[in-house]
């Protein structure tokens, strides 16, 4: 397990090497310096910088060719890789400087759609909340959260504010979230969704839309969130079993 002092040395040579990238320093298609010379410019071991560089790999900003090195992309633009079900965890490792604003949080009665998600009764009571993510004074990302009543009394403004809000919604109302449901799709900027991401109504978006479930299989938050494309990008992996060669036809 890295050590936290391991782990801030390669976000500190990521942000360095993305700062020279995004200011055109290292220009489009330059090859960077050898691993070897990126050691000694950051003084920095190699298994540090290799884990800087797959960061960067990640958000598209570098190319990595076997037998020839690490080039700039040839249109370096900053993508935050969102690895499904992990946003914290991706914000953490690709933009640990971005920050979440509580822009609202109230109790209300659940609209319908929103009822008929948690498999409530119409008319339930949810807390809201809408937190806008912020990353260099500009809004990058929101997203509109409904809790079950019987999960959130305990919660205030600054649990609600929390990058890493699901550990500390377990924590503090002692539940168990066992799985989520999620779908993502592309969809054209609505006037509320352009207004807090200061965009333009009908600019793309990605939106996803997370319904989390106890083991029971009761659902009790949804979470709908909206990305800018530009800034976002979603990753998965799957893992495919291969059949034996007995359950080949």
């Amino acid at each position: 397990m890295a050590t936290a002092q391991s782990t801030a040395a390669y976000k500190q040579v990521a942000d360095g090497l993305r700062k020279l990238i995004l200011c055109g320093e290292l220009a489009p298609g330059e090859r960077l310096p050898t691993e070897r010379e990126l050691c000694q410019q950051f003084s920095a071991s190699r298994i540090t910088i290799r884990r800087a560089l797959q960061i960067l790999a990640d958000e598209i900003l570098i190319q990595r060719r076997h037998g020839s090195g690490t080039f700039v992309s040839p249109t370096p633009s900053r993508r935050i890789p969102l690895l499904a079900t992990d946003f914290s965890g991706s914000v953490a490792a690709h933009a640990p400087e971005l920050r979440r604003r509580l822009e609202a949080w109230h109790w209300q009665k659940a609209p319908d759609d929103v009822a008929g998600m948690l498999q409530s009764p119409l008319g339930s009571r949810v807390l809201f909340a809408r937190r806008i993510d912020v990353l260099e004074d500009v809004p990058v990302a929101y997203d509109e959260v409904y809790l079950s009543e019987q999960v959130a009394d305990r919660l205030d403004k600054q649990d609600l504010g929390q990058l890493r809000f699901l550990e500390r919604w377990e924590k503090v109302q002692q539940i168990r979230i066992d799985y989520l449901t999620q779908s993502i799709e592309a969809v054209a900027a609505e006037p509320a969704q352009a207004r807090y991401l200061g965009g333009v109504v009908g600019g793309p978006l990605l939106k996803e839309i997370d319904t989390m479930f106890f083991a029971s299989g009761t659902a009790c938050g949804l979470f709908i969130s909206y990305y800018r494309n530009d800034l976002f990008r979603l990753v998965s992996t799957i893992r495919l079993q291969v059949p034996s060669k007995a359950e080949l036809p």
